[in-house]
């Protein structure tokens, strides 16, 4: 009986352990089944399970000596032991995502207008309260979540690079600063975990999918990507991060991402138009959204739509990096605009010429800016996972 309860507890143990990790990690199979519930029972339970397993081969451990076993037998049952703690050590210090993509020690910011910044680095970004502060993709990339402040108030900077999308949330949850680590993902997007509830929380759309929380929703601050030459037009008095130099290692493994040139099953990107990892421009207007696919749009360069009656335009600017979804609305006025090159665009309607930025610099409406739609680069996987009754320009095959 002294073997049975100590094959049965660690065995018992080590499965656990295993699909508690499985569950919320890229393993074959396990992003694509709704089993995100199974994982927090799981993670919820997983200590009143293990300690009476655990409890249960030590028990049987100890029963080797009173039934005066063989010191052979004595040593081989010490191996189920080892084998148990092995995997929870691999699971817990280099399996687990918040051992894998630690936070950064530092957070240090630089005028847009510093020298020693690249100028063709992809940032995300916004502006709040006057104050704009960007964050370079890779570095964002790699920490899944940087915790700052923009314009007075507390931000969380996110991106996915399974999912290749950036969010910025108002951490603000009942009253309190949240604190939030990264536990994980759910159909291939990050998952945090908030440290009060414990609840798990979706970073392409704030949304807590399990645990007390459940069904509350991250307040969404408007989130701008560029290439740090056309942020620095956008915003000339903005800050930039700089790189954690702890991490300069992990930085490094992301280069290329960028581009989509990075070689990799789960970050790597499609060639062609409308595949899991082809990039898609995502929009939201009221509750409808939209995809247009990242190919067709840079070969046409501006594409005029209208979505749930708001008049749009989607461009992409000759960088290749930069893209703009505005609404051609001012005032009473709706533009239509065509491509001049230079990224600049002409409206023989109100004989108007606008610039890269959205901002009208000849004609009646000098001065004027057009408004933003909230946009996203993402994944065409991720996109229409997370929004399932997307609409789309063009027919995906």
């Amino acid at each position: 009986m002294a073997t049975l309860y100590i094959i049965f507890g660690t065995l018992l143990a080590s499965i656990i352990t295993i699909l508690s990790i499985y569950f919320i990690m890229p393993f074959p199979g396990s992003q694509h089944a709704e089993t995100i519930h199974i994982a927090y029972a799981l993670h919820t339970a997983y200590w009143y399970l293990m300690i009476p397993l655990l409890g249960l081969a030590v028990y049987g451990y100890v029963r080797l000596y009173i039934e005066n076993a063989t010191w052979l037998r004595k040593v081989v049952l010490v191996i189920p032991f080892l084998i148990i703690g092995g995997i929870i050590f691999m699971s817990d210090r280099v399996m687990s995502a918040d051992a894998m993509f630690l936070e950064p020690t530092s957070i240090e910011h630089v005028s847009v207008n510093d020298i020693g910044l690249d100028s063709s680095m992809i940032v995300i970004g916004t502006e709040i309260n006057g104050e704009s502060k960007a964050y370079p993709l890779n570095i964002v990339g790699y920490h899944h979540q940087i915790r700052d402040s923009i314009g007075g108030v507390p931000v969380m900077i996110t991106y996915c690079t399974v999912c290749r999308t950036g969010r910025i949330w108002d951490p603000i949850i009942d009253g309190t600063n949240e604190t939030f680590r990264l536990v994980g993902m759910d159909h291939f997007n990050a998952m945090f975990e908030d440290a009060t509830t414990k609840s798990w929380w979706r970073q392409a759309n704030g949304e807590a999918i399990t645990g007390p929380s459940k069904g509350k929703m991250l307040k969404e601050y408007p989130v701008f990507q560029k290439t740090l030459r056309e942020w620095k037009r956008r915003y000339p008095k903005s800050l930039v991060m700089l790189p954690d130099p702890e991490f300069k290692k992990q930085y490094a493994g992301l280069q290329g991402y960028d581009n989509g040139l990075l070689k990799s099953e789960l970050v790597g990107t499609n060639t062609g138009s409308w595949q899991d990892k082809s990039w898609v421009i995502g929009i939201r207007v009221g509750e409808t959204t939209k995809a247009y696919d990242w190919i067709s749009t840079k070969a046409k360069k501006v594409i005029l739509d209208k979505v749930q009656g708001e008049h749009i335009m989607v461009s992409i600017q000759s960088d290749n990096a930069t893209f703009n979804v505005w609404s051609r609305k001012v005032d009473s006025l709706i533009l239509n605009p065509m491509s001049m090159g230079n990224d600049q665009f002409y409206d023989q309607g109100t004989q108007t010429l606008w610039d890269k930025t959205g901002r009208c610099i000849d004609g009646f409406l000098l001065g004027r800016r057009l408004t933003a739609i909230p946009a996203y680069q993402e994944f065409w996987h991720s996109w229409r996972t997370f929004n399932p009754k997307t609409l789309t320009f063009g027919s995906p095959r």
